[in-house]
């Protein structure tokens, strides 16, 4: 029951809303996260530093007391618990709301031992806060995962999350081909440019360019000055757009591919509800007739070699009369005189 009602929306009104919640909350949690990096609504500490805006700051803890309450909910409803705690979109969840507690509890620690020993400036102690600071800042770099919790209630990043698995040959076969031209051509433009003073410093850099050039970006920041590396640029942007081109409609079909699969399945689960639907409403008007039938005559059977019970419907939905044999069992019966 707990976990339809938290991982199929479908089932009921209320899975619906707990959904609708949630990406609500998603929501709300990405753009405080957002404009909490705009210099207007920044504050400052006492010693100078930029710390988050403190009405900011409740949203997401509040955010982030849902995406726990969720995720233990989830969790306690789970019926296999090792493969909810594999799960991909699960280890999402876990990036999610883990910076917020790692700096909760490890930042804290670190301002209380600060403020107990004002006077303690000695490099030691300047270098293990720093170090502190430095890891808690990588971790908050996993509040991006927030961004990929969007994906359990988002058809098009299933989608997209469905055509990257199922096409990591062609992705292979691409990246494969852009390291083999890169190399080629990155060579070649190191060779030739690296004494005009026009930023081929090395091939690593090269390689960046011809990335670059590659993808139809073109930064500008490195461009070839002589006639024959400007030769080189100009193959190596034709072969860019030829790269490129040929594992694309590869992927672009798996994606067509999956969103067909996912609009008959759609269409499937609509009708089976719809039948389920329509399978009760005659039921409950059976049930309602036969109890009307009873308080008027007294009996449910209104025709000879009337049932004594109700009949279920058959798997297509077409059930036999409420007043006794189906139309095709009568005719099958009928014997026309000699």
């Amino acid at each position: 029951m707990i976990w339809d009602l938290i991982e199929k929306p479908d089932t009921s009104l209320a899975a619906q809303i707990i959904s609708i919640l949630s990406m609500v909350f998603v929501g709300i949690s990405i753009i405080g996260m957002t404009i909490n990096t705009l210099p207007s609504l920044q504050f400052k500490d006492a010693d100078g530093k930029t710390v988050d805006n403190p009405s900011l700051g409740m949203v997401e803890t509040v955010c982030i007391a849902w995406f726990t309450l969720e995720y233990f909910i989830r969790f306690a409803g789970a019926p296999a618990k090792w493969a909810f705690l594999k799960d991909g979109m699960n280890i999402v969840d876990v990036l999610a709301i883990m910076p917020y507690f790692l700096s909760l509890f490890f930042l804290d620690d670190a301002n209380i031992a600060i403020t107990v020993t004002p006077t303690s400036d000695t490099p030691v102690e300047k270098e293990s806060e720093g170090s502190v600071e430095d890891i808690l800042q990588v971790f908050r770099i996993f509040k991006l995962a927030r961004v990929l919790k969007l994906a359990r209630h988002s058809p098009g990043l299933q989608a997209i999350a469905y055509t990257l698995k199922n096409s990591y040959k062609e992705l292979g076969l691409l990246i494969f081909l852009i390291c083999i031209s890169g190399l080629i051509f990155s060579s070649l433009c190191y060779f030739i440019e690296k004494d005009e003073g026009s930023g081929f410093t090395s091939i690593p850099t090269a390689f960046y360019w011809v990335v670059v050039t590659m993808t139809t970006v073109g930064y500008g920041d490195i461009y070839p000055i002589t006639g024959m590396g400007k030769l080189v640029g100009t193959f190596c942007a034709i072969s860019g757009v030829l790269v490129l081109s040929l594992p694309i409609p590869i992927i672009a079909g798996n994606f067509e591919k999956f969103h067909k699969d996912q609009g008959l399945r759609d269409k499937a689960e609509k009708r089976k509800k719809q039948l389920a639907i329509s399978k009760k409403e005659e039921e409950e008007d059976r049930i309602q007739f036969c109890l009307d039938r009873e308080n008027i005559s007294g009996s449910c059977q209104t025709l000879p070699n009337s049932p004594t019970s109700l009949h279920v419907p058959s798997a297509m939905g077409r059930t036999r009369s409420w007043h006794g044999k189906s139309v095709k069992s009568r005719k099958s019966s009928y014997n026309p005189p000699r």
